[in-house]
């Protein structure tokens, strides 16, 4: 038996770190864009009794905490990734969700438990806060309270977009260690939501973000200057947390990001979902 499921790459533009004492109630507020681009993940029940994940999954650390949430057995998990890890699309979320909602469908287990296993491994393994909850959403969110039962508003939107890499990775662990770094994260990150909230369109949320990422600190000279110059052309704005970007696609914004790794992709409006299912 097997099924294959999907989730989107996920790219907040601006947030605020929210903890709290239990791991389900804990995330983040802000606003954040799915993509068409993300993760494929094939789960296939075989006769061991342990569990074989295979694809380019980086350490995968979080998809086996993951899936080892969900007490299940005897699986063979293979993962594609459109995207690189640590470059804020959320690739750890996008990959476990995959797994977990492929896992889930064979299993005959609900998706909320695919999501709930998911959010927690990540808040475990400090890897994100809201990409799991976001990347099951869809669209342009708006995370207005944290946690797997947190309140999330959906905004569909028509867009085609291109996202580069600008620079080295960037590790979320660290950031989400560094207490300065979390204090002004939520600072600025709490003023651009409720900015936001009075204006939820594209173009605001483009503004609000390169505010985000400038008055924060988390974009660098090189990455200021990338996005000047990308702003003199359309819109774009840094991929929180990574030396990345994400534009609104023009043929002009495309050739000046052409010398960089660039992908083209869409909005995507649908989240997480199983694709196919084959039961012999």
């Amino acid at each position: 038996m097997k099924a294959i499921a999907f989730s989107p790459a996920h790219v907040t533009g601006f947030f605020e770190i929210c903890y709290d004492e239990n791991d389900k109630e804990t995330g983040s507020r802000g606003a954040g864009i799915c993509i068409s681009l993300g993760s494929y993940a094939e789960a296939e029940i075989y006769g061991g009794g342990d569990i074989n994940i295979e694809g380019n999954i980086g350490k995968g650390e979080v998809t086996k905490e993951a899936l080892e949430n969900l007490g299940v057995k005897g699986l063979k998990i293979r993962i594609k990734n459109e995207l690189p890890f640590s470059q804020g699309f959320g690739i750890s979320a996008s990959s476990t969700l995959a797994a977990t909602l492929a896992t889930c469908h064979l299993f005959n287990l609900p998706e909320k438990k695919a999501v709930e296993s998911s959010h927690l491994a990540e808040v475990k393994k400090k890897t994100g806060l809201g990409d799991v909850v976001t990347s099951y959403t869809g669209g342009l969110e708006i995370r207005k309270e944290p946690g797997i039962e947190g309140e999330i508003e959906k905004i569909e939107c028509r867009e085609k977009l291109v996202v580069a890499v600008i620079g080295e990775e960037m590790k979320t662990k660290e950031i989400l260690r560094d207490e300065k770094m979390i204090e002004r994260i939520n600072n600025v990150g709490k003023e651009c939501l409720k900015e936001f909230l009075r204006d939820k369109s594209l173009e605001n949320f483009f503004d609000l973000s390169i505010k985000f990422s400038f008055e924060t600190g988390l974009a660098d000279k090189k990455m200021q200057k990338v996005l000047n110059e990308a702003n003199k052309i359309g819109r774009a704005t840094m991929c929180m947390l990574g030396n990345s970007i994400i534009a609104i696609y023009s043929k002009e914004m495309k050739k000046f990001l052409k010398s960089y790794q660039h992908y083209e992709c869409f909005i995507d409006n649908e989240g997480a979902r199983v694709l196919a299912a084959f039961f012999p």
